[in-house]
């Protein structure tokens, strides 16, 4: 669900009263309500440390559905004003303070959109069944053999007319039977065909393996060049953007609530990067294995930039099982492999490897 859906689903949330929500949802009631606050208070910690990401969205949603920002004040009834609807002492939200939530909105978004990648799935590719031809109508060619053969009788001569609209439709059926029949065949051959690709693909012979990898990254944000894929493996070089990629700024809420952005620390800006790189990384083994049943075990090399510029960053190796890893799993892979991610200095940035470290055939696939 993107950040906008999930905006909505918390601001409908917002304008329906608590007395509803706990009709709509007398289970959920019954167990806040029998959970102690501290343990409550001790899940929501927890959630914010592990986390992160969603429990920043979650504040930047809070403020920009409460741009005034704080909580309500508990004890004591709301009394109600006599002229403006609006509470005694705040104002509404200034047209800065609307550009600050607009431009955190559009950070947030900018930084969801790059890492949509790591929480993409895909179909698993199966036999092609190609759909029966759809029958021929016979009322075109009728008419058209009655418009051939009505000038052999004159309009007076009615048996003869009816018989030459008789076999007008005979013609017509036999005509549309023949048609179907030339279809059908058609259909078996192309069904034939698709049967024994379904077959090689399957196999993991070379030929349709590299074309239907081929197929399927066409699209991707992150390029991919396959470099070797038969049977059961596949070795690919995944094209990685740099970090500049990132936004500029990070949707950032204030203590008192409010929505604005922030610049990113450098350490900040290594930890998302990482992730950007997982997220590609996941991205790309979940899609090969969807489209090619035979692959079990494929090793990714990611390069950022190209030519004389190129730069390994990791070079990883995974098996099949890693496609029903959670979302994070791109990251583990590259924090956990003998040449995943390797980072330097007190930020902990991202740094390429060294050519003499790497396999000699590696560094020269990073060109």
């Amino acid at each position: 669900m993107g950040f906008a859906k999930r905006m909505v689903r918390k601001s409908v949330r917002k304008a329906t009263p608590r007395s509803v929500r706990k009709v709509l949802n007398p289970i959920g009631a019954i167990k806040s309500a029998v959970t102690p606050r501290p343990i409550k208070q001790l899940s929501r910690g927890i959630y914010t440390v592990t986390n992160p990401l969603g429990a920043a969205e979650n504040a930047l949603t809070e403020a920009m559905l409460s741009p005034g920002g704080g909580r309500r004040r508990s004890g004591g009834a709301r009394r109600r004003s006599s002229g403006s609807s609006r509470p005694s002492g705040t104002r509404a939200p200034s047209s800065a303070a609307q550009a600050k939530t607009q431009q955190a909105y559009d950070a947030h978004e900018a930084l969801s959109s790059l890492m949509a990648a790591g929480r993409a799935r895909f179909q698993p590719s199966a036999r092609p069944v190609l759909p029966a031809a759809a029958r021929t109508d016979p009322a075109p060619l009728e008419a058209a053999e009655w418009a051939a053969r009505k000038g052999q009788a004159s309009v007076w001569r009615r048996a003869e007319r009816k018989r030459l609209r008789l076999e007008a439709a005979a013609a017509a059926r036999a005509a549309a039977d023949q048609r179907d029949r030339e279809l059908a065949e058609q259909t078996r051959r192309r069904q034939a065909d698709a049967n024994a690709w379904w077959e090689r693909l399957s196999r993991g012979e070379e030929q349709p393996l590299t074309t239907a990898l081929k197929e399927a990254f066409t699209d991707n944000a992150a390029p991919v060049d396959i470099i070797r894929a038969e049977k059961t493996e596949a070795a690919l070089v995944l094209r990685l953007p740099g970090p500049g990629i990132l936004p500029e700024r990070k949707a950032h809420v204030t203590p008192g609530g409010k929505a604005t952005t922030n610049a990113w620390t450098k350490t900040e800006l290594a930890e998302v990067y990482a992730d950007l790189l997982g997220a590609h990384l996941l991205a790309t083994l979940r899609e090969s294995w969807a489209v090619a049943p035979s692959l079990r075990d494929i090793r990714v090399i990611g390069v950022r930039g190209r030519g004389l510029s190129a730069e390994v960053l990791f070079d990883v190796e995974a098996s099949r099982d890693a496609a029903s890893r959670g979302d994070g799993h791109g990251r583990v892979l590259l924090e956990e492999s003998t040449v995943g991610l390797r980072r330097s200095g007190r930020t902990r940035e991202v740094a390429p490897w060294p050519p003499a470290d790497l396999d000699p055939e590696v560094a020269a696939l990073a060109c």
